[in-house]
């Protein structure tokens, strides 16, 4: 393949490093426990493709960090070969990482497949195996290990070869990261139907990082294929150059490694640009793509499975203030919840008939970015809260007052939530209703309820008995500009069921 430099020294290493492992577990041995995890039939069983699913979801003051676990490197040397895999894939999951790189080389990075199954046993998040592929055998080894993507060098690979690992991890449910490192490799990826294509400021030739090459390389990227940035990147002054590029996802390694704090790291790192966002509060677009639906899950109670939410791609994060709620919550917890969620997340505080002081002061106390009106609020109290820079979601209803048809007095609201008010609480009550009617809602208001630019819509908030197993049709119905869910994904009242969160959210964001 006419490689050079270190490239070819770790080629020869690898061959050898293949040759021994199969000695030990022979191919079809591996290739039998790699089916095993994709039927379900091993601990390790993954959800189908969360390393794509995950990397889509990154966009400005909303930062995609594939977070690396690196004991050493060809370049520098040691970086902390006592580094305990475990212990940092926690602290990175904690920190809000989208994907966690594991490097498993032995010779110039001191990493194994063991550190790759102890990330695995820790962390949630996607895990990517980083190693120099030259053989099926490191794919199945892989998914066996839990992994739910590998990485795939151009050039190391023929054109054929390269196609057919990328047809093969797909066929055990993962997706690769393709990664190149000039445009000429592109032709490559494409050839091999890459999605995620990771540009790669180093040349693995020379070891020389060229922090210019992936903004150079990007342009050509064909629609619909992802680009990650990796190497060299140090500072949030490296991510703002790769947004700048229409780069959103970024795989950082030694930095965060050697960072201090990890988790401060890497949370300056995901919030990159944020200050812009923050400047513009009171504008929810500027926390959620014009493309997809707004996803707000209420009734928080605690702050691990507030944060469980936002790791699923939750984008607003919803406090009840309503004391007769059994999902109330005071002020003062919420205030330690709000520390330590990511700045990209619209925390919304739940008010029934409040006055404007009780309102400012736990915003204030709180840090909301948004506060929810659920009672009957003069549309005067939402235009002051407005010139507060807080967003303003007005609750309207379709069995009670203030019925949904007067969303025109409450104009100054940045969205309408809309749920059927049936029960003795303000709220949904957890009950399904004709979610057509928000939908007449949209259309009384002079917009089309085909348009697919949500944007350019009034921004309807549906609620009401959603759920897992209704989203899709609750959404077809209504078409809604977002959706906010509390009981549809609880275990009991306040308690959050983690697992039909995500399920939730897959529903939506893959419909």
């Amino acid at each position: 393949m006419g490689v050079s430099g270190f490239l070819k020294e770790v080629i020869s290493l690898k061959k050898i490093d293949i040759s021994q492992a199969e000695r030990i577990v022979p191919l079809t041995q591996i290739r039998q426990e790699a089916e095993d995890t994709l039927k379900g039939n091993a601990a390790l069983y993954r959800e189908p493709y969360l390393f794509l699913n995950s990397i889509k979801r990154a966009r400005a003051g909303k930062v995609g960090i594939i977070a690396e676990i690196k004991k050493a490197s060809p370049s520098k040397g040691d970086i902390k070969p006592d580094l305990d895999p475990a212990k940092y894939a926690d602290e990175y999951t904690k920190a809000g990482a989208s994907a966690i790189s594991v490097l498993t080389e032995s010779h110039y990075f001191k990493g194994s497949i063991d550190d790759l199954k102890a990330v695995r046993a820790t962390t949630h998040l996607p895990v990517l195996r980083k190693d120099f592929t030259l053989s099926s055998y490191q794919i199945y080894e892989a998914k066996a290990a839990g992994a739910d993507s590998i990485l795939l060098i151009v050039a190391m690979l023929s054109k054929e070869q390269l196609k057919d690992y990328v047809a093969l991890v797909r066929e055990l449910k993962m997706e690769p990261l393709v990664e190149i490192n000039s445009e000429w490799q592109l032709d490559k990826a494409l050839f091999s139907d890459a999605k995620i294509v990771g540009i790669n400021n180093r040349n693995l030739e020379t070891l020389e990082v060229d922090l210019n090459v992936s903004k150079r390389v990007v342009p050509f990227f064909t629609e619909g294929q992802i680009p990650v940035e990796a190497s060299g990147i140090s500072s949030s002054d490296d991510i703002k150059k790769g947004l700048e590029s229409n780069i959103f996802n970024f795989l950082v390694g030694e930095s965060i490694v050697r960072a201090e704090n990890t988790k401060e790291f890497i949370q300056s790192l995901i919030n990159t640009d944020i200050d812009n966002i923050s400047k513009k509060s009171g504008d929810l677009d500027n926390f959620v793509n014009d493309k997809e639906i707004f996803i707000k899950i209420c009734g928080l109670t605690s702050t691990e499975e507030a944060l469980s939410c936002a790791q699923a791609g939750a984008n607003a994060i919803g406090f009840i203030f309503y004391p007769k709620s059994p999902r109330y919550i005071t002020p003062e917890k919420v205030a330690e919840i709000t520390k330590k969620l990511p700045n990209h997340i619209v925390t919304t505080g739940v008010f029934v008939d409040e006055d404007y002081d009780s309102v400012i002061r736990i915003a204030k106390l709180c840090s909301l970015k948004a506060v929810q009106l659920h009672g009957n609020e003069s549309p005067a109290l939402v235009g002051q809260l407005k010139k507060d820079g807080l967003i303003v979601i007005k609750s309207l209803f379709a069995a009670k007052e203030p019925h949904l048809s007067k969303s025109d007095i409450y104009s100054d609201a940045d969205a309408i939530l809309v749920e059927y008010g049936k029960g003795e609480l303000p709220g949904g009550n957890g009950e399904s209703w004709n979610w057509q009617l928000a939908a007449e809602a949209i259309i009384a208001k002079g917009s089309d309820k085909k348009d697919t630019h949500i944007s350019n819509r009034l921004k309807i908030v549906l609620a009401g008995g959603l759920n897992p197993d209704n989203i899709k049709k609750a959404i077809q119905d209504a078409n809604p500009w977002g959706v906010d869910v509390s009981s549809g994904v609880e275990l009991s009242p306040g308690k959050k069921d983690i697992g039909r969160v995500k399920k939730l959210i897959e529903e939506i964001k893959y419909r």
